[in-house]
């Protein structure tokens, strides 16, 4: 049965978090480093975008817009054109690890959602270095509380829990037992909390490039939309930046509007904003992965546009819209998840912020359910590419020989 418009597909609290959020792209820390993630502006999406069409551009990846034919569909593609299970995971020789507890989101269902795939990652990292595993799934706040300071009380213990709502409970139970490891996901940890939490965050203008270098690629050079929370939101402006920039790169002249629900729990006022960019003439969306987003997902499916999900699978999560759906960008949870608890094991120093991206395998498209355009395939692998290489600190001097070096960055922000 697929959720209901008032059903939670994940918890979301998890996604009011835009005062938390750690910053993003070039000159952020990647997953090995040991420093705190500095703070930085949302302006350098343009910046990011700009090195990423250079890299693209050079190697003649676009010279025109692609015309639609049928192709096979395939399966989830990264950076090196095939999915990724486990990223650069050390071999977990010192088992500094006993017991790994995730504590889920409060009433947040199990499958094809964020505690889902954490739990996977916890399931697999267990049995890597033999530690205990366990799922706690609270009821209330209340519980959340306790099931944290419980898991936390092990010898050699580690904690996941998701989202902002369990962090004050983190936080206390950090204090109260010193020895245990807590990793918050899509939680930006303060530099100000105890040194034994650590955060894992994944850059989430990256993942709205991609949605709009699919979306884009789709149109037919049409015109083509997302639906965010609000204006002014954090999270909003890190999607839509990236997507802005992702559709113009796949191909010249392709329009992009963006209309906002207001709220992320409304799935009505969705429904609302994805019926104005339809009549507007946009033909391949995206949305927010909330439940506003949802709505704005099945009104826009309704009317016959193209649909482009972000962060989890839709085709799992939102099954009625998969006559619709060409691809989701995901966050691979499980991954991110996974190797953090595996470098824990190997007596690592996790970094207090842990930044997720298309490098680090933590960003990742699923399978695609649409017949891809002519040549898309390869201007894809060139985008991963550039994507990848430009994560990796090393992107090319522009022309002119100005610096590529951004001053500021999106915050990659809770879902």
């Amino acid at each position: 049965m697929p959720p209901s418009e008032s059903q939670r597909p994940y918890n979301r609290d998890t996604m009011k978090t835009q005062s938390k959020v750690p910053p993003s792209f070039a000159g952020a820390h990647r997953p090995n480093d040991r420093k705190n993630l500095p703070a930085r502006s949302v302006l350098i999406a343009a910046a990011f975008v700009a090195v990423v069409a250079l890299l693209v551009a050079t190697c003649n990846f676009f010279p025109t817009p692609p015309s639609p034919t049928a192709s096979p569909t395939g399966s989830g593609v990264t950076a090196t054109g095939t999915l990724a299970t486990a990223h650069a995971s050390p071999s977990a020789t010192a088992r500094l690890v006993k017991t790994i507890t995730l504590v889920a989101s409060v009433a947040e269902p199990k499958d094809a959602t964020p505690s889902g795939l954490i739990w996977k990652g916890v399931q697999d990292a267990g049995a890597r270095i033999g530690a205990a595993t366990s799922l706690v799934a609270p009821v209330s706040y209340a519980d959340l509380a306790a099931a944290v300071d419980s898991a936390a009380s092990g010898d050699l213990a580690v904690v996941v829990t998701i989202g902002p709502d369990a962090d004050a409970a983190v936080r206390a139970a950090a204090v109260a037992h010193p020895a245990a490891q807590f990793f918050e996901v899509d939680v930006a940890v303060s530099t100000t909390s105890p040194t034994n939490v650590h955060g894992i965050v994944f850059d989430e203008a990256q993942v709205g490039y991609l949605a709009g270098f699919v979306a884009g690629s789709f149109s037919g050079g049409g015109k083509v939309g997302f639906v965010g929370d609000l204006a002014a939101d954090l999270r909003s402006a890190n999607y839509t930046s990236g997507f802005r920039s992702g559709a113009s790169q796949a191909g010249k002249g392709i329009g992009v509007s963006v209309a906002y629900a207001g709220t992320p729990d409304a799935p009505d006022k969705g429904r609302t904003a994805a019926a104005g960019l339809v009549k507007a003439g946009v033909g391949v969306m995206s949305a927010l992965a909330d439940l506003s987003g949802i709505g704005a997902f099945r009104e826009a499916c309704g009317l016959k546009a193209r649909l482009v999900a972000v962060d989890t699978d839709a085709w799992q999560v939102v099954p009625d819209v998969r006559s619709c759906l060409i691809v989701s960008v995901l966050k691979r949870y499980d991954v991110a998840v996974g190797n953090a608890l595996l470098h824990a094991a190997a007596g690592q120093t996790a970094s207090t912020v842990t930044l997720e991206d298309v490098a680090t395998g933590g960003i990742e498209l699923s399978d695609f359910h649409a017949d891809r355009p002519a040549g898309f395939d390869s201007q894809l692998a060139g985008v991963l590419a550039a994507l990848a290489n430009y994560s990796s600190g090393s992107p090319p001097a522009p022309p002119g020989g100005a610096s590529t070096k951004p001053n500021g960055s999106p915050k990659p922000s809770a879902l």
